[in-house]
């Protein structure tokens, strides 16, 4: 086919060292300089679904020993691919074969291609090259420019809180002034050759504590590695800070000394340049860089995470499981920027916000117009009000004088403090008048307190007396009820002492304390069985017989001794005779053997029957020539060990017996004697435990009778007291006598107690006499009528209050005692009234002067709200209008696809390479973004993978980094792939890959997988020197090829 053969053609120019390996299938290599650093394999027979039947055999056939004999790294950089032409296609198990080879991953990593992806896979220089004019729009600079034109730049900031920015905009306070304007600076001499030269390595003073005092040295390309937390992605950012002089996600006012060693890509000298944070500097290098003019230092961080630092975080929450709205958030962070996506979200929060300010503005607006229309109003109506108040004054002033009242003031209308005083004097008339009917007058009043005073007087003398008396009446009753416990007490104490419940408690007593003195005293002693010892030692004394026993057990040990000395010889010397006689037996049964006549005896010449000489040497050493001995022996040495034992236990026993005397300090000499006298204190505890017991029955035969000590204890307690102490704990005997002593007390205070309450009744009377002479019905009280003393000194406490009112009354006027209370009253009120309505008339005088003073103030102070109001209004409504039209008309939205539209070019050249299987590709109109391959069914990243998600947020970042031809050349990528499947992480590497090899780009790559850190390194291993490994560890000593500064 001629496409096939076009394509095979082609590959000259993509591989080297191209030779054919079978019929239809050429071998090539990509090189790095002289080193192989992939192998690829090409299939054009165009036998897709034969292949895939097959694709064993066909494997080891191409692939098997050449996969054996290449280099480790090698084996994990085969690939195959084979071509499918329109005879494959056409076929309808292709879509089968296609998946079951790309899913087989022994020997390469295999790809189902079309001719015209054959050249994208393997990778041509272009691909690589950055590209001209794909730089999209500057959205951000299209916002400032329409906020510039309603003076609204303070929005770019993001400023917080929003109500206060909302204040600003009402204000019109927003904008900034032309002094403000971006000064576009040149690009600083020192800053030149970053955009064209190799960071070598990186010295880092003070920037995080992990990294502080460190050296790191790159390569062209880095791996960083490391567990989390150990500081892989504070180093990416201290190449960020050394290049942007802030970071995008931690930003800090710290002072940070970091020192880079750059290598200018076309040759010469070495650089050493330090960070910096200089403003104009860091602007004029985002300008130059990535043709941004902006007011913000913190610019260039943003440009540099959308071109050159991958926002890992970002692009993890794309290929997250999120909400569609979500996800075309989420691409417009990569696309357009964190800053840009943070910026339209506030410009959107900060649009519903001056809405409501605007509407909340206009209603204060139109209050102020009603207010102000109604303090005109009013005004006017002052203006045209007559006045009263001297007419009410004059009048109110005669009224006094009628009333004869005390220290009124002038006659002044204006003085009229006399209002209090006069409600005061109603107040006493009223509570003089509520005294009761009897109260007409002030005369009356007073002759019933007179009245009350009198009788007070004469009830004093029988108060005290009544006192006295009840004082005298508590003592006796409570001395009665005293005897009469003691009578309780001592009667139940008789009933003890003749149950003989005292004599059985103390008899008790002095048995348990015999009995716990002997147990204490023979201790273990109290039961069982003694040694026994032999007479001839029993009537010895202790010590003698102690050291005949040890004499006798010498003597015996002796004996014992040799027995055993005797044994050993005669063993000795019987083994010598069975030696003798085996060799003796051997020497005759060699002779025999070889004797012509084996039953002669060779010493005495005796023929014996056949066998019988044989018999006899074996019987030679066999005899019982030693046993009486050994017999002799053996009763000796046994007679010895019996002595021993027994005279060990007569010398056990005399020691039991010493020990028992001088532990229980007995006084016998001899161990019969000391024995005589154990057995009778044994004999005596158990006598005492008897007796015990006897007497515990007895106690528990009282305790069912009711009889405890507890009572008792409790009962003396209470009546000792009458009894003089004796030897025997108590004089029990006189307990009858003390009763009747108590009895006899009783009934006396009794008819003592009856006299006194006879006194006392006499007295009461006398009492309530004197307060029925003051009773009269006429009188209000809240005392209650019991005609006792307490009754009248309440009515006379009751009373000064009423007497006090009447002094306090005559301080404020004239008045006669005989004038009726109710006449007083109405005069008061009447001049109260007066008083009131004068002073409410001259109040509103004053009040109606005030105001006329006060309002032109305060209708100016309204004017001048309502004109701050009204351009507050117009200020936000304003302002609300141009973020209407700007969310409308240049939304992030159509920032999004702006950018998508201007480097969708290199999008579908990167996304083709790194996502696998080749299930989509890329539309990027504005309607879609992908479409299936198969079916030619259009996607949105909503409904695709997250790993397809994942893939696509790496191609974008991948191809801003393309169109950045004045950025540095470097990129940073800390864990891109720990959330993409397999065959798309190992898409991404091979394209990293080539990417190092066909472009000047210097990789960064930071990742924690261990796994992921080991693939790494067998893709870019063959890049020697350039390729540089950075291990960190928690260990403050890093390893790998950062050293000490």
């Amino acid at each position: 086919m001629p496409e096939m053969q076009t394509a095979r053609d082609s590959l000259s120019h993509l591989l080297v060292a191209l030779k054919d390996v079978d019929e239809d299938v050429v071998r090539g290599e990509k090189r790095f300089r002289e080193h192989a650093y992939a192998i690829a394999y090409i299939d054009f027979a165009d036998e897709v679904v034969q292949r895939s039947q097959r694709l064993r055999e066909f494997q080891e056939r191409i692939l098997g020993d050449d996969f054996f004999d290449a280099p480790g790294h090698l084996r994990w950089n085969k690939y195959l691919y084979l071509v499918a032409g329109p005879k494959s296609i056409s076929d309808p198990q292709f879509a089968a074969a296609k998946a079951a080879i790309e899913a087989d991953r022994d020997y390469a990593r295999k790809r189902v291609v079309s001719v015209d992806d054959l050249e994208s896979l393997l990778g041509t220089t272009e691909l690589f090259e950055t590209t001209e004019g794909g730089a999209p729009p500057d959205v951000l600079a299209e916002w400032r420019r329409r906020l510039a034109a309603g003076q609204l730049e303070l929005l770019l900031d993001c400023p917080t809180p929003r109500n206060a920015t909302v204040e600003k905009i009402a204000k019109r306070q927003a904008g900034r002034s032309a002094a403000v304007g971006q000064r576009n600076n040149e690009l600083h001499q020192a800053d030149i050759p970053l955009a064209t030269s190799t960071l070598l390595s990186l010295t880092i003073d003070n920037f995080r504590p992990v990294h502080d005092g460190k050296t790191y040295d790159f390569g062209k390309v880095t791996l960083v590695t490391g567990a989390n937390g150990t500081g892989k992605t504070s180093l990416l950012e201290a190449i960020e800070r050394f290049y942007c002089g802030n970071n995008l996600r931690s930003k800090s006012a710290e002072v940070v000394r970091i020192k880079g060693k750059i290598a200018p890509t076309d040759g010469g000298n070495l650089i050493d340049l330090q960070s910096i944070s200089d403003g104009p500097r860091l602007k004029a290098r985002c300008l130059a860089w990535y043709n941004r003019k902006d007011f913000a230092v913190d610019a260039i961080v943003d440009s540099f995470s959308q071109y050159n630092f991958l926002d890992t975080d970002a692009a993890f929450r794309l290929s997250a499981k999120l909400q569609p709205t979500d996800v075309a958030t989420e691409l417009s962070r990569l696309l357009v920027g964190a800053t840009a996506a943070t910026t339209f979200d506030y410009l959107e929060k900060i649009r519903e916000d001056v809405e409501k300010a605007a509407g909340k503005a206009d209603l204060r607006a139109e209050k102020l117009e009603h207010d102000l229309d109604n303090l005109e109003m009013r005004l006017r109506e002052l203006q045209l009000r007559p006045s009263n108040a001297k007419t009410l004054a004059d009048s109110y002033r005669a009224a006094l004088v009628a009333l004869d009242w005390k220290n009124s003031s002038n006659t002044d209308a204006r003085q009229l403090g006399e209002g209090p005083r006069l409600l005061a004097a109603l107040g006493y008339i009223q509570a003089l008048s509520s005294l009761g009917d009897a109260a007409r007058t002030i005369d009356d009043i007073e002759h019933r307190s007179a009245k009350l005073n009198t009788a007070l007087i004469a009830a004093q003398p029988h108060h005290e007396r009544l006192s006295k008396l009840n004082e005298l009446e508590k003592d006796l009753v409570n001395d009665i009820e005293l005897n009469r416990r003691n009578v309780e007490m001592l009667s139940r104490r008789l009933v003890y002492e003749s149950s003989g419940f005292l004599d059985t408690r103390t008899e008790y007593f002095k048995v348990r304390d015999r009995v716990d003195m002997l147990a204490a005293r023979l201790k273990s002693q109290v039961a069982g069985e003694t040694p026994e010892i032999p007479v001839h030692y029993a009537e010895l004394p202790i010590e003698v017989a102690l050291q005949s026993a040890q004499s006798v057990l010498y003597d015996a040990e002796g004996r014992l001794a040799n027995a055993k000395r005797a044994m050993d010889v005669h063993g000795k010397a019987a083994s010598a005779r069975a030696a003798a006689f085996e060799n003796l037996k051997s020497a005759a049964f060699t002779t025999l053997q070889h004797s012509k006549d084996p039953n002669t005896c060779p010493l005495c010449q005796t023929v014996h029957p056949d066998g019988v000489l044989f018999h006899l040497i074996e019987e030679l050493n066999s005899g019982a020539d030693s046993s009486v001995e050994i017999n002799a022996l053996v009763n000796i040495m046994s007679q010895a060990e019996q002595d021993v034992t027994e005279v060990m236990r007569i010398a056990a026993a005399l020691a039991f017996y010493q020990n028992i005397a001088n532990r229980m300090g007995l006084q016998g000499l001899t161990s019969k004697e000391i024995l005589d006298e154990l057995v009778g204190l044994q004999h005596e505890y158990e006598s005492a435990r008897t007796e015990l017991h006897r007497l515990s029955e007895e106690g528990r035969v009282l305790r069912e009778a009711g009889f405890s000590s507890d009572e008792h204890d409790h009962i003396w307690n209470r009546v000792s007291h009458f009894f003089e102490p004796a030897a025997n704990g108590g004089a029990i005997t006189r307990t009858a006598e003390v009763l009747r002593a108590q009895n006899e007390a009783v009934d006396y205070k009794s008819k003592e107690l009856e006299s006194h309450r006879q006194e006392i009744d006499v007295v009461v009377e006398d009492i309530r006499a004197i307060c029925r002479t003051i009773d009269s019905p006429g009188w209000s009280t809240h005392v209650l009528p019991n005609n006792s003393f307490a009754s009248l000194v309440a009515l006379q406490a009751e009373f000064i209050l009423a007497t006090d009112n009447v002094v306090s009354l005559r301080s404020y006027l004239e008045v006669a005692g005989s004038v009726p209370l109710a006449e007083l009253q109405a005069r008061v009120t009447s001049v109260a009234s007066a008083c009131s309505e004068a002073v409410e008339a001259l109040r509103s005088e004053i009040s109606n002067s005030e105001e006329l003073q006060a309002f032109p103030l305060a209708i100016e102070d309204i004017r001048l709200n309502l004109s701050n109001a009204r351009s507050e209004a117009e200020a936000l409504g304003t302002a609300r209008n141009l973020l209407d039209d700007l969310t409308a008309n240049a939304s992030l939205e159509n920032a999004t696809q702006e950018a998508l539209q201007a480097i969708g070019r290199q999008i579908d050249e990167v996304f083709s390479r790194i996502h696998s299987p080749k299930e989509y590709e890329y539309v990027g109109n504005s309607d879609v973004l992908l479409r299936a391959v198969e079916t030619q069914k259009t996607r949105t990243l909503a409904q695709v993978s997250t790993g397809q998600r994942a893939a696509f947020a790496l191609s974008i970042f991948l191809a801003r980094n393309r169109t950045a031809t004045n950025a540095p050349p470097v990129l940073l990528i800390d864990d891109p792939i720990a959330h993409i499947d397999d065959l798309n992480a190992l898409s991404f590497l091979d394209y990293l890959r080539d990417l190092a090899v066909n472009s000047g780009r210097q990789i960064f790559f930071a990742t924690a997988d261990t796994r992921i850190a080991s693939l790494f390194s067998k893709k870019f291993s063959f890049l020697d020197d350039d390729f540089k490994t950075i291990s960190l560890s928690r260990d403050p000593q890093l390893t790998g090829v950062a050293t000490d500064n």
